[in-house]
């Protein structure tokens, strides 16, 4: 037993100066979990301290969450795309399951977490009389932290090693946060925070400073494996039209061929990098000449109307900076600019990089080789306004909505169209919308994946009618029918669990209650066939099959034997023996794995003591 400290006998200097270590070496947190009061005189005593005291795990020996889907919600609008999930139920509960269906599949997680003001915007758990954190209780940011590390561990697990988390959050919590984050991702890890003007009037109840942003805290899973594409638009007054019609930025043409003093004078006059350019303007034509002396042009080229350009520095030769099969290959993509002697590249790129300090603002910008209406729009109030008119309602629904203008812009970081969207914290199914509307706008096939609890009705009153409605369409405020954006919607509950203890009928019911979670984890949902012990599911060429009862792995593989395809194939066992040597007649079709066992290795590892 750890020996508990007695502070009784302690002088006031004591108490202070105990105090001030606590606050020095905790950044005045209990850092890693917000532990029982009896268990405070541990954390002060650093003799005391064991692993198990330290970081106890509340989930320990707690039942395993399995899904179940409401078949009455499910939306499908479209075949060809993909099928986005919603769970409602406790998000811990949900990124558990999480854990065995998507580990490593995610390549973006976007959360907009409570911001803890202390005014009922946090509940932290059920002991809390009002259920929620208040301004002056003394544990009020350990709490969140300690929220936050459990969750924010779990869904590092989901990323992808590509994968990228942003998290939006104010001014109560940013600083714990980014301390957490740089713990739980690396601080190396950390890509940028962006200062987001989603209140451009500003607060009006400040004494201060008038508050008109909060942030958004971007961290890679591995920084070295991840990239952002530019992805805001340039305006139009930055671009002109060339000859071949194509818009190019007016300044910032980088110069290939011509005076250099940069580049190295030429040594080796064998170099690729070593040529002459000849070009002429009539006839549309370049000749590569490799030329020994920088004051002797050809003559014959400039009689037949060619043109000289040759890279230089106080008459010597110096390298281009390309090869002379680059130069050719920009030619003929016609992104070179012939002008006063010296050959530029054209700068076709009509985007920038999104940079740190988002502001709200509309202009006239060039989207696909034309000029249209651009508009960065980030501020709350009108998610508001959209809201209400989603809902066709004067109240606004739900308090503090994200944009989905801002959504969209960081969506759109990533090149992949394809990309897989998990927002734990999905409040009024902001992401989702945001998704919808992009893929609906590029042709993408993105998924998104959304996890929210169902405090005050949020899930079934307000996130799930309105991915209904914009899936399907709907009328606005003005009676104005809004068509539907199209998509697949598949809603499962994390209300039901199995108990913990590894006993054989626990092993069963889990096996029992795991088809959801099997076709989430295959993304195959449409029933192909189902048997007493066994049933078989299809996405498109791509089958799951889920043997209930080893008695039926015989007919099982007499089912499939009928199907053109493979079949990713989950038989239940008691041991993590999948029972491959009865399938050795099929081995060329199946994947194999034992359940329940590849589900109980992921729920030992979350729920251990």
């Amino acid at each position: 037993m750890v020996k508990k400290i007695d502070y009784k006998n302690w002088s006031k200097d004591e108490l202070v100066k105990e105090i001030k270590r606590i606050k020095e070496t905790t950044y005045g947190l209990v850092w890693h979990r917000d532990l029982p009061e009896e268990k405070i005189d541990i954390l002060i005593n650093p003799d005391a301290r064991t692993p198990s005291e330290m970081f106890p795990n509340e989930m320990a020996g707690k039942p395993f969450p399995v899904l179940k889907e409401v078949k009455t919600k499910a939306i499908e609008t479209d075949k060809t795309k993909p099928t986005n999930i919603l769970i409602e139920g406790d998000n811990y509960h949900s990124l558990a399951v999480l854990n065995f269906t998507h580990e490593e599949a995610i390549d973006f997680i976007y959360i907009d977490p409570p911001y803890n003001t202390g005014n009922n915007d946090f509940v932290y758990n059920d002991k809390i009389k009002s259920g929620y954190v208040v301004k002056d209780d003394p544990f009020r940011h350990s709490k969140w932290i300690s929220f936050m590390e459990k969750r924010l561990k779990l869904s590092k697990n989901l990323l992808k090693s590509s994968g990228v988390i942003f998290i939006s959050i104010d001014d109560n919590e940013f600083a714990p946060l980014k301390m957490l984050c740089d713990e739980i991702f690396d601080e190396s890890n950390f890509i940028s925070m962006l200062s987001i003007e989603n209140n451009p009037k500003g607060r009006k109840n400040s004494d201060f400073i008038s508050i008109c942003n909060d942030y958004c805290l971007i961290y890679a899973k591995n920084k070295n494996k991840s990239y952002f594409v530019e992805n805001i638009p340039k305006q139009a007054d930055d671009l002109t039209i060339d000859d071949n019609g194509v818009y190019v930025h007016n300044s910032g043409k980088r110069v290939l061929v011509g005076e250099n003093k940069f580049n190295p004078f030429v040594e080796d006059f064998e170099s690729a990098k070593h040529y002459s350019v000849y070009y002429n303007p009539v006839e549309n034509k370049i000749k590569i000449e490799v030329e020994q002396n920088v004051n002797e042009a050809n003559k014959d080229l400039l009689k037949n109307g060619y043109e000289r350009y040759h890279s230089y520095f106080k008459d010597r030769f110096v390298l281009n900076t390309y090869t002379k099969s680059k130069i050719v290959e920009l030619f003929e993509d016609m992104a070179l600019e012939f002008k006063n002697g010296s050959i530029y590249e054209k700068n076709f790129s009509t985007t920038i990089r999104l940079k740190s300090l988002v502001i709200n603002k509309k202009y006239e910008a060039i989207v696909n080789n034309k000029k249209a209406e651009y508009q960065i729009d980030v501020k709350t109030t009108s998610a508001k306004t959209e809201l209400k008119d989603i809902f066709n309602t004067d109240q606004i629904p739900f308090d503090n909505p994200k944009n989905i203008g801002l959504i969209k812009i960081l969506i759109t970081l990533f090149e992949n169209k394809s990309i897989t969207i998990l927002d734990f914290f999905a409040g009024s199914g902001t992401t989702g919308h945001a998704v919808l509307s992009q893929n609906k706008e590029d042709g993408g096939s993105r998924q998104f994946i959304l996890c929210t609890n169902n405090e005050n009705n949020i899930c079934t009153d307000i996130c799930y009618p309105r991915l209904e409605k914009v899936i399907k369409g709907y009328k606005n405020s003005i009676k104005e029918k809004i068509d539907g954006l199209c998509g697949n919607l598949k809603y499962f509950t994390a209300y039901d669990f199995i108990e913990a203890k590894e006993t054989d009928r626990n092993k069963r019911k889990l096996v029992n209650q795991s088809t959801e979670m099997l076709c989430i984890k295959e993304s195959a949902f449409e029933l192909v066939q189902e048997a007493d012990d066994f049933k078989i599911f299809r996405n498109h060429d791509k089958y799951l099959g889920i043997i209930f009862h080893e008695d039926s792995i015989s007919d099982y593989k007499k089912a499939i034997k009928k199907i053109k395809g493979h079949f990713y194939t989950y038989t239940f066992s008691m041991t993590d023996d999948p029972h491959k040597e009865e399938f050795a007649d099929v081995a060329d079709k199946v994947t194999l794995c034992a359940i329940p066992d590849v589900i109980l290795k992921v729920y030992r590892e979350i729920f251990k003591e």
